[in-house]
């Protein structure tokens, strides 16, 4: 930093006071953390500071690792790998999430989307300093999600969809216990 060679630099999973510290030695570009429909705890968390500060956010897993695209649903069960791992993944969370997808399908339908884009034009629409990452190795998928940037939400299209979802209580945390023990508080 002193000799001038760093000239963005970005944090992942880190709290607000964490990026103040960080943002005072030099400014942070982004931060990198979990942010989807199924997880808005950096909303509350972080969003003001990045705001303040004028930092962007690159929020992983936008498609709540694939709850958000209809490819799961609550008779899914996860025995080995990563999903097997997480609160969000039980059987017993996952009857009770269904909600979050069926409004997501609806939400698409009526936008002629996919609940892919759907999910992913949400996001964009929350600030114009998000940029979503979904991870994919399916070259079709990539191209799904892509389209999400075309998806247009108005003012009242997003307040109408929040009052709906306002209505769904969330089961389940997005990481196991060990996982959450890492993350920055």
């Amino acid at each position: 930093i002193r000799e001038g060679k760093v000239l963005h630099f970005g944090l992942s999973e880190a709290s607000a006071a964490s990026i103040r510290r960080a943002h005072a030695v030099q400014p942070v570009s982004a931060v990198q953390s979990e942010y989807s429909l199924l997880w808005r705890e950096p909303e509350t968390k972080i969003f003001p500071t990045l705001r303040e500060l004028g930092i962007g956010l690159v929020p992983y897993c936008p498609l709540g690792r694939g709850f958000l695209t209809g490819a799961i649903d609550e008779n899914s069960r996860f025995t080995t790998g990563r999903l097997s791992t997480l609160p969000q993944f039980t059987p017993e969370a996952l009857k009770h999430n269904m909600p979050l997808p069926h409004l997501i399908r609806s939400w698409a339908e009526r936008k002629h989307c996919t609940m892919s884009q759907f999910a992913i034009a949400w996001l964009l629409a929350q600030a114009p300093w998000i940029a979503p990452i979904p991870g994919t190795t399916n070259p079709a998928h990539l191209d799904d999600f892509l389209g999400g940037a075309a998806v247009s939400l108005t003012p009242e299209e997003l307040e109408e969809f929040e009052r709906e979802y306002g209505g769904i209580t969330l089961m389940g945390h997005r990481a196991d216990a060990f996982t959450e023990s890492q993350i920055d508080k």
